[in-house]
């Protein structure tokens, strides 16, 4: 198959400015009819499969820009809908005129999905959940398109974040505030260092208020893995007074592992979940869910926002917007 880098030796111009004439931006970009033409004859002579967007510009049909979601496919759906929904409410809020295609990925495996056709497809990519050595990935390599990282950190390319300290901060505060002595956490492995930073900051805040001892279980991130580390904390020899769920999955599995144990909740355990699911799912829950409850979609509104920044402006340089979490009270752990 003819790529760009063959195109590019065959033309003696650089992939970089084949990849822009052939995403149909060279006129916006001031190259000159000369070198778009040459590049595009090139591409005819050596059989390249044209991209979405060369197809477009030759048809004379209106060619929006292309926005490409990558998503890890691990992840439950469920947050991939709220995201959706914050893309699609801000498509309609902002009069957008953006094609917006998703893209699976495997974690750990960004590289695979980035590909020289993903590139070519599209004019920008919004990069979630990615692991620590999908960011190194993306740290070594440059790429002639926009990107923005959703809820990750780095030092190369734009992000929207969320204020990771606070997160683990409030319910170490309501549980201090509320006179519990036997915290416990129940998480599940983690693959970036925003989950690290709210684990963290939940013991460190106990410690400064003399509590240490702190009983921590890790399960899978699913509904099963909340049942079965719902059902390891009901078996300890002291039974904690407040639980640190952090996700709202495993808080809903733990609720069935304790309703079975008959332990009361919030009378002998409060919950406090990280809240990234549904809220009707949270409300619903018996009890329902109190939860620091994450802004997805508000942060998917600004990952569109600075993509079309980017697009406008060719500013593809790195910066952060950081949103703060809503603490939603609930039955599991009322005032």
């Amino acid at each position: 198959m003819v790529t760009i880098k063959d195109i590019a030796k065959y033309t003696s111009l650089s992939p970089s400015t084949v990849s822009i004439v052939l995403r149909g931006m060279g006129e916006k970009r001031k190259i000159s009819e000369a070198t778009i033409e040459k590049v595009m004859s090139a591409a005819q002579k050596l059989g390249y499969t044209p991209n979405m967007q060369s197809k477009l510009l030759r048809s004379n049909l209106k060619g929006y820009p292309v926005i490409t979601l990558l998503w890890d496919s691990s992840i439950r759906q469920y947050n991939l809908l709220r995201f959706l929904d914050g893309l699609h409410n801000s498509i309609l809020k902002n009069d957008y005129h953006f094609e917006l295609q998703i893209k699976p990925y495997s974690i750990n495996h960004l590289d695979e999905a980035i590909t020289e056709r993903t590139l070519l497809g599209t004019n920008g990519l919004i990069i979630c959940n990615a692991s620590e050595s999908d960011i190194a990935f993306l740290e070594n390599n440059d790429f002639n398109i926009p990107i923005v990282l959703y809820n990750r950190y780095s030092a190369k390319y734009p992000t929207i974040t969320m204020n990771d300290k606070d997160i683990g901060r409030i319910p170490a505060e309501v549980f201090i505030r509320h006179g519990n002595k036997r915290p416990a956490i129940l998480t599940s492995e983690t693959n970036f260092k925003g989950m690290n930073i709210r684990e963290n900051t939940f013991s460190s805040v106990l410690n400064e208020h003399g509590i240490n001892d702190i009983s921590k279980v890790i399960v899978s991130d699913t509904l099963a893995g909340g049942y079965e580390g719902g059902t390891r904390l009901a078996g300890l020899s002291s039974l904690p007074d407040c639980l640190f769920c952090t996700s709202d999955t495993l808080a809903i599995g733990a609720l069935k592992a304790f309703h079975e144990k008959n332990i009361s909740i919030p009378d002998q355990i409060e919950i406090i979940s990280i809240g990234s699911g549904p809220r009707d799912l949270e409300e619903y829950s018996i009890p329902s869910l109190s939860v620091v409850s994450l802004p997805m979609e508000a942060m998917a509104d600004a990952c569109l926002a600075r993509i079309s920044s980017a697009i406008a402006t060719f500013n593809y340089s790195p910066d952060t917007k950081e949103f703060s979490s809503e603490y939603l009270v609930r039955e599991s752990c009322p005032y």
